[in-house]
């Protein structure tokens, strides 16, 4: 029984660190998208925005007849148009009326430029946020311009009773754009365009095999759906009742669309095309594009782009808090999450917290841990003689009487002894949620993104550019594994020896964070087992702790 649990937990573990590898979500080639559930209807304001209406379609229609008038209006040269707010840099250009920059100023690319979150690719057809798609392709009118304030309100019209009208507004502060739009006439039959993807990556992020790129989210009728960029072969077409948003999303950030009023029958549209692959690249990309049909040809809105931040999520609320999903165990890492920047607030260097954090943590499972080393412990030294009573009825396997007799003699020989068969296994069964909470945290935790440890590694989500700390991993796995009480049959032991070098192959190109925090978790179990041993009045290097736990011949 001993055996098995113990060659589940190894199961377990392994399964638990290969799943994001044997499952990735696809290599960064293609723009990316993530997604949440949310209540139905509109959600609120981001936490920082201005609480001023946007220009309604209604207001706008008082002061002009854009729509039914019978004048011509266009633009006579492209002009792009800049707002600036506290956290925010988008650039609107009259062709198309189409966001053709949009910047999170607090955060930076790799070369330290503002984060951009529009995606600039060469293709035809590309599209740009809030630029308007017929049948005969992307939109690029020129449009009369109005100012209004921190936003413009553009016109365009034929003067045959085919028309447009969008008003655009950055509010003072907050990460939401401001949206309205009426079309006129034939316009009507016009699609609203969401993006075509999200941003550019960063060669440090192309070769994260962890991070979530590609994917389409939709929050619609309560129902959460992601378009998974790599599955996604066909134009797909949505037609839910209440469309809450629909966007993209990334591991870091998300560029999404909220209607915020009620739109019966707003027909979502995913598309995709496909880049070529370019020069001293072996492969193509996917890209993912997101149109919005209003049946009516009227819709008012906000273009949200924003980090994937745990506060700043729940305070936009509405839904768009489940982009930053933390997994099965989600409660725990967030408590992991409030911990860690508590330590970084105190020690100014997040690689220095996740050390830190995996002491506390270690600390406060030490009884845990001692018990399951105490439990194999002394299950190795029954080795012999659960080997003895195994080959008395090792030809007997095929007996259900001969098997049960087996097994009653051995839970009598562990009742005589002490020693619970489960003892060893069910502590670090118990620790499987902490792991794996953690291990969640340090993927899509933005805290990590950028955030410099010391020397060659400048980066906590980025791989460590020469693998010193996947080496060192490796090696205290392996010692770790040395040191430990050995236990189960030779086959067993040959497949656990292996599982070092396992995981360090695949840790090669993990976020230095994850991997620091591993190496860490490595050594802090080592102490531990070698404090276990000291207090049961034993050393390593024996006989005494050899494999199988027999005497030595």
């Amino acid at each position: 029984m001993e055996k098995r649990l113990l060659l589940a937990f190894v199961l377990s573990a392994v399964i638990f660190a290969l799943w994001s590898v044997l499952f990735p979500p696809e290599r960064p080639t293609p723009p990316v998208d993530g997604t949440p559930i949310v209540e139905e209807g509109p959600g609120p304001q981001t936490r920082q925005e201005a609480k001023e209406p946007i220009p309604s379609v209604a207001a706008a229609e008082e002061t002009s007849d854009t729509a039914v008038s019978s004048e011509a209006i266009s633009g006579e040269i492209e002009e792009v148009l800049h707002f600036v707010n506290d956290v925010m840099s988008v650039d609107v250009s009259t062709r198309g009326a189409a966001i053709t920059s949009m910047q999170l100023t607090d955060y930076t690319e790799d070369n330290g430029d503002p984060l951009e979150l529009v995606q600039a690719v060469d293709h035809p057809d590309r599209t740009l946020p809030l630029q308007l798609v017929t049948t005969d392709g992307a939109d690029q009118r020129l449009y009369a311009v109005e100012r209004a304030g921190n936003g413009a309100i553009l016109r365009w019209s034929d003067g045959l009773g085919n028309a447009v009208e969008k008003t655009i507004r950055l509010p003072d502060s907050g990460y939401g754009i401001e949206v309205s739009m009426d079309l006129g006439g034939a316009m009507r039959s016009a699609k609203l365009s969401v993006g075509s993807g999200l941003r550019n990556l960063s060669e440090v992020e192309q070769n994260n095999r962890l991070a979530v790129w590609g994917d389409v989210v939709v929050l619609a009728d309560g129902e959460y759906e992601v378009v998974k960029q790599r599955k996604a072969k066909q134009p797909q077409v949505m037609v839910p009742q209440v469309t809450t948003y629909a966007g993209f999303q990334d591991t870091y950030f998300l560029s999404l669309f909220r209607p915020t009023t009620r739109i019966d029958g707003l027909e979502v549209n995913v598309l995709q095309f496909v880049v070529p692959a370019e020069d001293g690249k072996s492969e193509e990309r996917r890209i993912l594009q997101l149109l919005l049909d209003p049946a009516e040809g009227l819709i008012e809105g906000q273009l949200l782009g924003a980090p994937k931040e745990y506060d700043l999520l729940q305070q936009i609320d509405g839904g768009v808090e489940r982009t930053l999903n933390f997994g099965i165990f989600g409660p725990i890492s967030v408590i992991f999450l409030k911990a860690l920047r508590w330590i970084y607030g105190v020690v100014g260097n997040y690689g220095v917290a996740i050390i830190l954090l995996t002491v506390a943590i270690r600390i406060l499972l030490f009884p845990l841990m001692h018990t399951s080393t105490v439990s194999m412990r002394r299950m190795q030294k029954l080795q012999p003689k659960v080997k003895e009573i195994q080959g008395q009825y090792k030809k007997k396997k095929a007996d259900p009487q001969a098997r049960a007799k087996m097994n009653q003699e051995m839970m009598a020989l562990y009742k005589q002894e002490g020693v619970n068969p489960m003892g060893g296994c069910l502590p670090m069964l118990v620790q499987l949620p902490i792991l794996w909470a953690l291990y969640k945290l340090f993927m899509v935790a933005i805290e990590l993104r950028h955030a410099p440890f010391f020397g060659w590694i400048q980066d906590l989500s980025a791989k460590d550019p020469y693998y010193i700390t996947p080496i060192l991993m490796t090696a205290t796995m392996w010692l770790q594994q040395k040191l430990a009480p050995q236990v189960g049959d030779p086959q067993q032991q040959r497949m656990m020896r292996m599982l070092p070098f396992v995981f360090g192959f695949m840790f090669l190109n993990f976020p230095s964070g994850l991997v620091l925090y591993w190496l860490t978790n490595n050594v802090l179990t080592i102490v531990q087992q070698e404090v276990t041993f000291r207090l049961l009045g034993e050393r390593k290097g024996g006989g005494s702790t050899g494999k199988g736990g027999g005497k030595k011949k």
